[in-house]
């Protein structure tokens, strides 16, 4: 009768508690990483946008007519005395990404007969990307 009790066959509920316990401790930690890097993905798209919008920005700065505009920073665009960039409208909207805003700073290089234009891509008040060029101005 003994050998009969000692000879059972299966797993006991504390063997099936443990295993599940420790299937879902591994569980938990691949869809901490699948959530982790859905996130960075978006962090990236958004920063890769921004990067794309700034060559665009630069393009139409480089086509800028200097003898309209003075040197400052630049948050409004394509108005009497604001310089005119195609690629976004008057408050700085890119149009194909309207949550995108351009900043853009022009400074006197000294020594120079050259601008320093710094283009920011702005969204929700972080700048995700920024580049700069240099325009030449003719002296009068």
């Amino acid at each position: 009768m003994f050998s009969i009790l000692n000879n059972q066959k299966g797993i006991t509920l504390i063997e099936l508690l443990s295993s599940l316990v420790i299937l879902s401790i591994v569980l938990i930690g691949f869809f901490s990483v699948f959530t982790q890097s859905a996130s960075m993905q978006n962090t990236n798209e958004e920063e890769m946008i921004a990067t794309n919008l700034a060559r665009v920005a630069l393009e139409d700065v480089r086509d800028l007519n200097t003898d309209l505009l003075d040197l400052g920073t630049y948050t409004q665009f394509n108005q009497t005395s604001h310089p005119h960039i195609t690629s976004v409208n008057s408050s700085g909207q890119f149009h194909k990404h309207p949550s995108f805003q351009l900043q853009l700073e022009l400074s006197e290089e000294p020594d120079t007969s050259l601008w320093l234009a710094k283009i920011l891509i702005n969204k929700d008040g972080e700048t995700l990307a920024d580049t700069y060029t240099y325009i030449e101005v003719d002296e009068e």
